[in-house]
């Protein structure tokens, strides 16, 4: 049990090995594996061979958890069969002439696109660091409502013309408080704000004025409303009066609310960084294509373009807009590989 150490003998000194056996030791690759290893063939399907590194990469390139569930030799033995039987396919399907359509020609360009964008823009493109603290805070400084928001509430209406009918409503859901669905019933019987009424009233959430709250919806919501709504403790509450507007009688619930928030620029610097890196990386996408464009011979018939129809979801033909419509075409392969 005593190692030599024990006797005071000292352990004999490790040889150097043999230059040879240091050139034969290769650096290791992904995966643990030598460059020798993962050369190594696993299986032949043919004339393809699938060796070790193969392997290894398409294992490395799954989920975390399918990775776990192929840690077993069961598992891995299980993988690779599924590797060869795509392989079967694949040579089958050339052997039937597939791999000369129009499809599989369509999909091997958009895949090779794909390829070229992610390469260009992704692993050799504009990285998170490109952007720096000035432009980060550059965007802060000019975006204040995105960080900086007031306190808001969501509230309901039934709009009327006149007090007696705005009475009568209110009284009878003073009657029947835990009716919840009595105010969108009124709401769309009797009020007068086509914005609101069919959908039980909601305002949506709003501020306490509407310079603070940056509001870009098209509902009206007069000062006495939003004085009223912002009056309500709890949820559910009813203003105890109809609320007299420029536009009538307002019978008003509140529905939910919001506090005020306030993101410091560290707060928000992650936030901020990935929109810029965004567009910058967009805008180097669009710089690169408009290049490749005017460098090409690209030529259009517009004529052509208009006698082409689609069919919508109900089977009917329609046009595609024409050209200064101001509807949008749809995406081009090149936009949609930009994005992926």
């Amino acid at each position: 049990m005593c190692a030599l150490a024990c006797n005071g003998s000292k352990p004999a000194e490790k040889k150097a090995e043999p230059s040879g056996a240091a050139e034969e030791a290769k650096p290791e690759t992904k995966y643990g594996l030598t460059q020798q290893q993962a050369a190594q063939v696993l299986v032949s399907v043919g004339d393809h061979k699938i060796t070790l590194g193969e392997f290894a990469d398409r294992l490395g390139n799954q989920s975390p958890y399918l990775r776990a569930r192929y840690n077993s030799p069961e598992r891995r033995r299980e993988f690779l069969d599924n590797m060869v039987r795509f392989e079967l396919l694949a040579h089958e399907a050339e052997k039937r002439g597939y791999d000369k359509s129009e499809e599989v020609a369509t999909v091997r360009k958009q895949s090779m696109v794909q390829q070229m964008m992610q390469d260009l823009f992704e692993t050799g493109g504009i990285k998170l660091s490109d952007v720096s603290d000035q432009e980060i805070q550059a965007y802060y400084d000019a975006h204040t409502a995105e960080f900086d928001k007031p306190a808001q509430v969501r509230a309901s209406h039934i709009l009327f013309k006149d007090r007696a009918a705005a009475d009568k409503a209110l009284q009878q859901l003073k009657a029947d408080p835990k009716d919840i669905e009595l105010f969108r019933k009124l709401a769309a019987e009797h009020s007068q704000d086509a914005a609101t009424k069919t959908s039980g009233g909601d305002l949506r959430f709003f501020s306490a004025t509407r310079d603070a709250s940056g509001e870009s919806d098209s509902i009206e919501r007069p000062e006495a409303l939003r004085r009223a709504a912002f009056s309500l403790k709890e949820i559910g509450d009813l203003y105890p009066e109809p609320v007299q507007s420029e536009r009538g009688f307002h019978v008003v619930k509140l529905t939910g609310r919001r506090e005020a928030l306030k993101r410091s620029l560290e707060d928000s610097r992650r936030m901020i960084q990935n929109k810029l890196w965004r567009e910058k990386r967009e805008a180097a996408i669009e710089k690169f294509v408009s290049d490749l464009r005017s460098k090409a011979d690209v030529q259009e018939n517009a004529d052509a373009l208009a006698k082409v129809r689609v069919k919508d979801a109900m089977g009917q033909s329609a046009e595609l807009p024409a050209e200064g419509s101001g509807a949008k075409p749809a995406s081009s392969p090149a936009a949609k590989a930009k994005t992926q």
